[in-house]
């Protein structure tokens, strides 16, 4: 199956281009944990070149850096509907993260360049910068809601184990749109490792994003 963006204001979905069927939301969201699980296994591969010395601190540095960038892009551009759909502001907001991300990663280089993390530790911080690229696939689908007309969110509770943040914030229900931080963007407690996903709706139709 070949899969392909529908803008239509009232499709905003993925469907297959021979079928026309649409691939369900659970899909979609599968697609984003399989991307950030495969570049947290070349981030941590990464971690382990620099831990033993194979990779200087500033190598690992350049490398993790694009590894981030690809990240976040992929995940966007997820969210959005592809690259067809991205627009300057689409492509700001992606800058804007990432500039959040490198500079928590220069903290980190200092502490690799002092021989301060061990194995596990190093491991740990790849593996929340790269989890943080959740919140770029939901600020895309935050852009398509807005596409839609939806006017209230609601918070789903991920795959993983729950904070008490997301467990408080699931049990709220559908509330006004901004009442609930991104997903992956470290204002709950469990920080950029949230698995959670928000979706929106449109009060007036009932359409679900």
């Amino acid at each position: 199956m070949t899969w392909a963006w529908d803008p239509r204001p009232k499709v905003l979905r993925y469907r297959d281009i021979e079928t026309g069927r649409f691939l369900p939301r659970g899909e979609v969201l599968n697609y984003v944990d399989a991307s950030i699980d495969a570049s947290g296994i070349a981030g941590n591969l990464l971690g382990g070149y620099v831990y033993d010395g194979t990779l200087s601190p500033a190598d690992f540095r350049a490398l993790f850096r694009e590894e981030l960038k690809g990240e976040y892009t992929r995940e966007y551009l997820l969210g959005i509907g592809g690259r067809e759909q991205m627009t300057q502001a689409d492509w700001g907001r992606i800058g804007g993260m990432l500039k959040e991300q490198y500079g928590h990663l220069d903290d980190f280089i200092a502490e690799l360049e002092a021989g301060n993390l061990t194995p596990e530790q190093i491991a740990a911080r790849i593996n929340m910068y790269v989890n943080s690229s959740r919140e770029s696939f939901e600020r895309a689908h935050y852009q398509v809601a807005g596409k839609a007309g939806c006017d209230e969110e609601l918070w789903g509770l991920g795959a993983s184990e729950h904070c008490p943040d997301c467990l408080e914030f699931a049990g709220m229900g559908w509330q006004p749109l901004k009442t609930f931080p991104y997903p992956g963007q470290g204002q709950t407690q469990c920080l950029t490792n949230c698995q959670c996903t928000v979706s929106y709706r449109n009060s007036t139709t009932g359409v679900v994003i």
